[in-house]
């Protein structure tokens, strides 16, 4: 009896550990990815937000350029490394132009349409306030199959229509330098 009491105390004791460590994993962010793997994130990012622009009908003017030209690397002060670990989170934005407004509501249209016919849950938001930046522009946003956020709204600060894509919060291994190639 006692030799059962205390296999079963030490399988208590186990199980305890492993949610332990499972708990502390899910503390700390998360499992650590590669840096392959947060690469691979960060051009599905880019990707999904090009697509995004591509999608736009009646089409912004880009100036002659492919979206994928014209995305802007943000960076967020929430997203930071902890201890030995890096964090990043890869988000990309487009400011677009559109002939006028209603040129602009009727892309919202289109592309709440083609989302949701990809199966894609869309959210609405409202316009701004008069006063505010992009006052009377509403906008869109989803999270795509690969779970990158994407949106089509009025930018916080400028007001202008802007396409967004966020990959989220990510920790790996490698600095962002060493994986995107940039030089610092």
């Amino acid at each position: 009896m006692a030799y059962r009491t205390a296999a079963a105390l030490g399988a208590l004791f186990v199980t305890a550990l492993a949610f332990g460590a499972y708990g502390c994993t899910s503390m700390e962010g998360g499992r650590v990815h590669s840096a392959d793997e947060y690469r691979a994130r960060v051009d599905a990012t880019k990707e999904a937000g090009a697509r995004t622009v591509l999608a736009l009908s009646p089409a912004p003017d880009l100036g002659g350029h492919w979206p994928d030209e014209l995305a802007q690397e943000e960076s967020s002060g929430s997203c930071v490394d902890d201890g030995d670990v890096t964090r990043d989170q890869p988000t990309y934005s487009w400011d677009l132009d559109f002939a006028d407004p209603a040129a602009y509501r009727a892309a919202v249209d289109h592309l709440r349409r083609t989302w949701q016919e990809e199966g894609l849950t869309v959210k609405n938001v409202p316009a701004p306030k008069q006063g505010e930046p992009g006052a009377g522009l509403p906008g869109i946003t989803t999270t795509d199959k690969a779970g990158i956020d994407l949106s089509l709204r009025p930018d916080w600060y400028s007001g202008k229509p802007t396409v967004r894509a966020d990959g989220g919060c990510m920790r790996h291994h490698g600095a962002y330098d060493d994986i995107s190639g940039t030089d610092s």
